[in-house]
């Protein structure tokens, strides 16, 4: 009886692992399509919708299709972690392939070199005395060449392989860093689903589902924002600083980045429409201030449109000073979650209206990195990005006791001349 045994070798079976990787990696390409093409469907839905209800059934609307298009951009960004980590382990495999090449041919290497180094042992006296014929040594001549060109060959494509393993080395560590990235992206998409339930799960706990309860939910706290805002300014206006203009930045595009990706700094409604995120309110004593906002006084940043989890990004390098959320001390009245960031340029930039913060106080931060995802937590009437700009020496985050809602509230207090313009420096 015989028995045929078939093997696949090493190589052959490591080729098929890498080619199965490889059609996971599309299966996941389709799938995150797949994805993206049911977020812009969702980002379409939002698109006229995003501004809070004005009566409790569309304001439930609106917080199931924001809770859905997350839970998308969760699972997206699952699918985009899964894809990351099988690319890392094809590259993975690909490596050791190239450093088994080396390997090998590096001892084929040794052993030409070896050969070489015997036959140069050899006199051409002594070689043509074992050689009886001459066409014999002649031919030992052209076998000497034959292990040089050998060797030279050897060299070069050891040369190739190992640059090739470089490459392949480098493009495993940008994953990884890529794949890093996504992991504190997924978590921090988390955080801004959880802060989308716990929205809902309020307004229906406070309404109990009766819409005359929400109206009275709203108009108490328009009235908590109005009176928290002059307890603010009351407060800025007795902080007296004086600030040096030659300590600060010669104004200028460019000396802080986009705080977001695809900003206009024009009007959404003024030649800014062609940008994804082009400007809603400018700073200072703009026509909506004077119809009554910010209780009379002037605005004191610019609001960028950004839908719910838009990234938002440092705008310049610097140091996380401090973040919170006023949500906790006073529902609904103020910045919300926020971000502040010192810059070794004697500014500070502050990120407001947050759904999500994915940085903490004391930690360093490059930029144009991602800081957090935008949203419409505290007063905000639409999903938005508040930026604001201080000089940094008029600026510092206080505990503040609100006379409306009892309970302290940390956030940003500047006095009012610390307030400067950020397109003067975007």
């Amino acid at each position: 009886m015989i028995f045929a045994v078939f093997l696949l070798s090493p190589q052959i079976a490591r080729s098929a692992t890498i080619e199965e990787l490889r059609k996971s990696i599309e299966q996941k390409n389709q799938e995150i399509q797949k994805l993206e093409a049911d977020i812009k469907k969702y980002r379409q839905e939002l698109s006229t919708t995003q501004t809070r209800g004005k009566t409790l059934k569309e304001e439930i609307a609106r917080l199931d299709r924001e809770i859905k298009k997350i839970n998308s951009n969760i699972t997206l960004t699952e699918r985009q972690v899964q894809k990351k980590e099988l690319e890392i382990s094809a590259l993975g495999l690909d490596i050791q392939e190239s450093e088994r090449k080396l390997v090998s041919l590096r001892r084929g290497l040794a052993g030409l070199i070896q050969s070489l180094f015997e036959q140069d042992q050899t006199s051409l006296v002594a070689v043509m005395m074992r050689y009886g014929i001459l066409s014999d040594f002649f031919r030992h001549i052209g076998y000497i060449d034959l292990l040089q060109n050998k060797i030279i060959s050897s060299v070069e494509t050891l040369q190739t392989i190992q640059r090739d393993l470089n490459k392949k080395k480098e493009a495993s560590e940008a994953r990884k860093e890529e794949l890093a990235d996504l992991s504190k992206l997924l978590r921090t998409r988390r955080s801004a689903q959880s802060s989308a339930k716990e929205d809902k799960n309020t307004i229906l706990s406070l309404t109990k589902n009766q819409e005359q309860a929400y109206q009275k939910l709203l108009k108490s706290q328009e009235a908590r924002r109005e009176a928290l805002e002059d307890e603010v300014r009351d407060i800025e206006i007795k902080i007296k600083i004086a600030i040096d203009p030659a300590s600060l930045p010669s104004k200028g595009h460019g000396i802080l980045g986009s705080p977001l990706p695809d900003v206009g700094l024009l009007s959404c409604w003024q030649g800014g429409g062609g940008f994804k995120n082009c400007l809603t309110q400018f700073f200072g004593y703009t026509s909506f201030a004077a119809a009554g906002a910010y209780a009379g006084n002037g605005h004191n940043g610019v609001d960028f449109r950004a839908e719910n989890g838009t990234p938002v990004l440092a705008a310049e390098t610097g140091t996380i000073q401090a973040t919170g959320d006023t949500d906790i001390g006073c529902k609904r009245a103020s910045y919300g979650k926020w971000i502040l960031v010192k810059h070794s340029n004697n500014l500070t930039t502050l990120y407001a209206h947050l759904s999500a913060i994915s940085v903490s106080q004391g930690q360093s931060i490059k930029r144009g990195e991602r800081i957090g995802l935008s949203g419409q937590s505290g007063y905000a009437t639409g999903p938005h990005l508040h930026f604001g700009l201080y000089a940094s020496q008029a600026v510092s985050v206080e505990a503040i006791r609100s006379k409306v809602c009892g309970r302290l509230m940390t956030l940003p207090i500047a006095a009012i001349n610390g307030y400067l313009n950020p397109l003067d420096y975007l």
